[in-house]
């Protein structure tokens, strides 16, 4: 499959509720683990998804994530594909929700500098891009263990650390 191929199919699992098959092409990589991938998506009532570009294992896209209470959010990003599996991802709010209630949902118009005391994992780690990051780290930015600085956002209804 194209990168563009693994991109829709992974939207196209995530719309029929088939976690597994998301999970396997690429999810694994999105989230801390499979529990945590699935829950994730319980207040999505659907995305649509629009492939904006591709160059290589690279995809860009446009996410319209319409929430279980009506609400939507629009999101905009990349999608790394390799060997047919997605390897990371970077959305960010866009802003441009069309329905009632979206919107920025507490997102920062632009990234804080990196704090001081980095953020840590409950276990006392460095966070990773693409991590899960808990709700209420949503727009801090830490940094990870090689100094990068990560963004806690919001991507398919959870929030994950990004560059």
């Amino acid at each position: 499959m194209s990168a563009v191929e693994v991109v829709n199919a992974y939207y196209a699992a995530i719309n029929a509720r088939d976690y597994r098959t998301a999970w396997n092409l690429g999810g694994d990589n999105l989230d801390s683990s499979y529990g945590a991938f699935v829950n994730g998506f319980a207040g999505t009532a659907g995305d649509t998804l629009t492939v904006t570009g591709s160059q290589g294992e690279t995809v860009s896209v446009r996410l319209d994530a319409v929430q279980s209470d009506g609400s939507d959010q629009v999101y905009t990003g990349t999608y790394t594909v390799s060997a047919g599996h997605i390897t990371g991802a970077q959305l960010a709010a866009s802003g441009g929700g069309g329905g009632g209630g979206g919107g920025g949902g507490g997102q920062p118009s632009s990234p804080a500098p990196a704090p001081n005391a980095p953020i840590l994992t409950p276990n006392g780690g460095y966070y990773r891009a693409g991590e899960y990051c808990p709700d209420a780290d949503a727009g801090l930015t830490t940094v990870d263990v090689h100094g990068n600085t990560l963004t806690c956002g919001l991507e398919s209804g959870r929030y994950h650390w990004h560059y």
